[in-house]
């Protein structure tokens, strides 16, 4: 379990850092966590190193997706099982996102969103059920779960693009990212916020777990 969750949380943001270094945005600029999203790293055409963004979210989601699904073997009971296949969904929608980068916009912004709402409800059905304990489950791992649920909830909180009376929701998000940006954009630093907050969760949990055993 330690394993597959480091190791996926590590990956993920490996092949972030790499694609923030090596990224030029479309007027040359650097790659910034506080006015770019966290899938502009992905981006063919626009981020150099989009592969290792990409790249790091298929293997590190996948590893993560069994980490999953260990978890909630851990947990049991129906519960358990419950939790595993949430948790599984979410995870395939996160791979998903690297499968399907920026440039296919509108079915990577379906799989984004699906990330995020099942992120929110895996990140609260876990926090409860470690709440209300279950052997072999610290009640202190509620806290990072409950940070997590909040940064999801905080990043879905914000009013996502809609389509305008002269075009559709591809237009929209298209003119936003061409745009330009403020120097603080609180939508990117809210993304990037749920995206770390998960990936310590990942990381807290497999460690504390693995001290148990």
């Amino acid at each position: 379990m330690r394993k597959s969750g480091a190791a996926g949380a590590g990956i993920i943001l490996t092949g972030s850092l790499v694609a923030a270094l090596f990224y030029r945005g479309r007027l040359g600029e650097a790659y910034n966590p506080l006015n770019h999203f966290v899938s502009e790293l992905g981006e063919v055409g626009i981020s150099a190193a989009a592969w290792a963004f990409n790249g790091g979210l298929l293997i590190g989601g996948v590893l993560l997706m069994v980490f999953l699904v260990a978890l909630g073997r851990r947990i049991g009971g129906w519960l358990g099982a419950l939790f595993g296949a949430v948790g599984l969904a979410c995870g395939v929608c996160g791979t998903a996102v690297g499968a399907v980068p920026m440039n296919d916009l509108l079915p990577h912004i379906f799989w984004a969103r699906s990330f995020f709402n099942l992120g929110l409800g895996t990140m609260l059905f876990f926090s409860v059920i470690a709440l209300l304990g279950r052997p072999g489950l610290p009640r202190r791992l509620a806290i990072p779960g409950f940070v997590a649920t909040a940064a999801f909830g905080a990043f879905l909180a914000i009013p996502q693009p809609t389509a305008s009376a002269e075009g559709d929701i591809l237009a929209a998000v298209t003119a936003m990212l061409n745009a330009p940006r403020p120097a603080v954009w609180t939508p990117a630093i809210f993304e990037w916020l749920a995206v770390l907050s998960v990936l310590g969760w990942a990381l807290s949990v497999a460690l504390a777990l693995e001290r148990r055993l």
